[in-house]
């Protein structure tokens, strides 16, 4: 593994199948709030869930037909219309980065690759870049 002076790489850990959809419900438990009425949060949960998934595109229209939408209307309209602060969010899901790995350092990187790493830790590329530098694994 190649660095750069006074950044680190460091491995992580694996989630089991059965028991992503529990971690994200911890994760979004972190963000929920910021959403004060029940349809926007529905629907915020929804576009993540739709993120995480397998559709070929990242469209409102492929979103709204994951979560089972008879039209993109919504999914725009949590976008576009709905108020909610997307810096809070950010600074929420760093929030249970940091607990979650238990160090205000740490980084979350989602690798849904499944490919099998060698040794007993799971070595994460790291795409960072601060000031022209970065890490390669």
């Amino acid at each position: 593994m190649e660095t750069t002076k006074d950044l680190a790489a460091a491995a992580g850990e694996s989630v089991a199948a059965d028991d992503w959809l529990e971690q994200l419900e911890a994760g979004f438990a972190y963000v929920a709030g910021r959403f004060s009425r029940v349809e926007p949060r529905r629907q915020a949960r929804a576009f993540l869930l739709g993120l995480l998934s397998d559709v070929d595109t990242r469209s409102c229209w492929q979103m709204a037909e994951q979560a089972g939408d008879g039209s993109p209307h919504a999914m725009q309209r949590l976008l576009g219309e709905a108020v909610w602060d997307a810096d809070a969010v950010r600074d929420d899901v760093r929030g249970y980065v940091v607990d979650a790995l238990g160090d205000p350092g740490g980084v979350l990187i989602l690798d849904d690759t499944g490919d099998l790493k060698k040794g007993s830790a799971r070595a994460a590329s790291i795409a960072y870049a601060q000031h022209s530098r970065s890490i390669r694994s």
